[in-house]
């Protein structure tokens, strides 16, 4: 056995030198012993190369067939005892998808701005100060989506690292149309007066909302730099993200039932199961639409730990709308905004996944 000792000390010499080394000493039996040395961890994890098995069986083959003075000079070629195994790196497919990870967001969240349709002149209140508002803001009730996305390395250090992550997702949005109508700058005691004048003015125009709830389905590509902190096994630990998401958003109405009450259904007993395009408020003659299929940019941002997270995301313009005249309609359409429009909202919630 001692033979055997110094041949395997005889073959792990290329990694000697001065500097204290990492050695790890493997009790064989009573009377065996099997040293692994390097310099460093690293070293001693090169060692996984070698197929230690077949340098035993070798040793023990020559110990059996020279003399022992031979056997103390046995050098041994790495070359001829490495470990096919270890040659089987894993090809760019395996390296791609050992970085790339399943992301599941779920949040709600509320308006970020408002598109005032109707503001008449305070001529018609009869007030010096009082203004009418017909306001339509977006409320986004919850939002759901799953993502793949693969963590490019940009740079990698001990304790931290710094990538660039991007991939692609899809989700659902629960969301719905809010109509206030604002009256401001009234005293007091004049709060009862001019409120009566203000329906009075809303009834006139014909002020009615058409749509409330409503679906939309949401695709994106998602490009965002990450940077991360790494424990001691050179894990991921806390992170923190900031990017954009480039999305593709289709709006499905849900079933008007004032729609439903003026179809007649003649000799089936279901009613009708079609969605109206119905504008989302209208008046005398203008109406407020949207864009059921657009594209537009939101903002990303994520902090966590591990696997688990919480994110924000910022989307000012979500829906692009505008005010359209109806065939027939003359006139200056005084209180009517005729500009164009977005609706946005920001949603918060919990992430899942690395």
């Amino acid at each position: 056995m001692n033979s055997l000792f110094v041949c395997l000390t005889t073959l792990l010499c290329p990694f000697c030198n001065a500097a204290e080394p990492d050695t790890i000493i493997l009790k064989a039996g009573a009377n065996s012993k099997v040293i692994f040395y390097g310099k460093t961890g690293e070293d001693l994890k090169n060692l996984e190369q070698l197929d230690l098995n077949r340098i035993i069986r070798d040793l023990n083959f020559r110990q059996a067939n020279q003399d022992s003075a031979k056997v103390q000079n046995i050098r041994l070629e790495k070359a001829d005892f490495e470990n096919p195994e270890t040659h089987n790196s894993p090809g760019l497919r395996e390296k791609f998808l050992q970085n790339t990870f399943l992301n599941l967001h779920l949040g709600t969240g509320t308006h970020v701005n408002r598109y005032v349709f109707f503001s008449p002149p305070p001529s018609a209140l009869n007030h010096p100060t009082a203004a009418l508002q017909s306001q339509i803001l977006l409320r986004n009730k919850l939002s759901v989506s799953a993502s793949v996305l693969h963590d490019m390395k940009l740079v990698t250090m001990p304790k931290a690292s710094f990538s660039l992550r991007y991939g692609i997702g899809a989700g659902v949005n629960i969301q719905q149309y809010v109509h206030w109508n604002i009256l401001e700058n009234v005293p007091n005691q004049e709060v009862s007066e001019v409120s009566d004048r203000a329906f009075s003015v809303l009834g006139k125009e014909g002020i009615v909302a058409s749509q409330s709830d409503f679906n939309a389905f949401q695709s994106f590509v998602q490009v965002a730099p990450r940077f991360s902190l790494k424990n001691a096994k050179g894990q991921s630990t806390w992170y923190f993200s900031v990017g954009a998401r480039f999305n593709y958003n289709k709006i499905f109405e849900n079933i008007n039932p004032a729609a439903q009450s003026a179809v007649l259904n003649v000799n089936t007993p279901d009613g009708g199961k079609t969605t109206s395009i119905s504008p989302i408020i209208s008046g005398k003659g203008y109406e407020l639409r949207g864009k059921n299929s657009n594209f537009g940019v939101s903002y990303l941002a994520e902090i966590g730990y591990k696997a688990v997270g919480l994110f924000v995301n910022y989307y000012p313009g979500y829906l692009p709308v505008h005010t359209r005249v109806q065939p027939g309609v003359t006139g200056s359409g005084a209180g009517y905004n005729q500009r164009s429009g977005k609706l946005g909202y920001i949603s918060f919630g919990v992430k899942l996944g690395r």
